[in-house]
């Protein structure tokens, strides 16, 4: 089995939308054990709250839920082409007809696994997605350090806000955040909440992995 560690030396996160209580907890299990993070939600509905404050690696999703179903989730993610329109999304189900799997792939849906679930086939299916968005990511990275570090280059790559980008610019000028909170008139856990942002987007840790990125050091 892969490293469940990012290129960025942290765990992937991997958000887990299932409304069966049971069945949610034993694949939150699974892949704890395998090394990766795990965020619950328990419908559709749940789970775009979540997404609207973060960013994980990668989307196991059950297709038959109350309220919205997975198909909805699906179609919400692939709306947001700045923020969520790459993350792998692997569908759950007991359905077996292939019409539901040509449903979702069409909707863009990455893999479709039937339950009951083979957890080493949904472990080696992760993987994969993984290997391949890191790839992704790596050829992007290696991309951006060809051209120059300008705001254009980096929200085009990065997707980031205007707000992620005033801050991301003073961060590379050695500000603090209390100088960069005071410079831009907000508050620190306004500063504090949009980097978190950042270094889900950018891919970093930590403001240091951050800084060097940007400098291309």
């Amino acid at each position: 089995m892969i490293s469940a560690a990012s290129t960025s030396e942290r765990p992937y996160v991997i958000l887990c939308i299932e409304d069966e209580a049971q069945l949610r907890r034993d694949i939150r299990d699974e892949l704890i054990e395998a090394g990766y993070q795990v965020i619950e939600a328990g419908d559709g509905r749940e789970a775009l709250a979540i997404l609207e404050n973060q960013r994980p690696d990668l989307v196991l999703c059950d297709i038959s839920m109350p309220g919205l179903d997975g198909y909805g989730v699906l179609e919400a993610l692939r709306r947001n082409e700045q923020e969520h329109a790459e993350i792998p999304f692997l569908f759950l189900s007991a359905l077996g007809d292939p019409r539901h799997i040509v449903d979702g792939k069409r909707l863009g849906a990455d893999d479709y696994l039937v339950k009951p679930i083979d957890y080493d086939l949904l472990l080696a299916t992760i993987e994969a997605r993984l290997r391949q968005i890191g790839r992704i990511r790596s050829a992007r990275r290696a991309e951006l350090q060809q051209a120059a570090c300008d705001p254009g280059t980096l929200a085009r790559y990065y997707g980031l806000t205007p707000a992620e980008m005033r801050i991301t610019l003073r961060l590379t000028q050695s500000k603090t955040l209390a100088q960069i909170a005071a410079e831009l008139s907000v508050s620190r856990a306004t500063v504090a909440f949009h980097m978190r942002n950042i270094f889900q987007k950018t891919n970093t840790g930590r403001q240091a992995e951050l800084i060097c990125l940007l400098l291309k050091k």
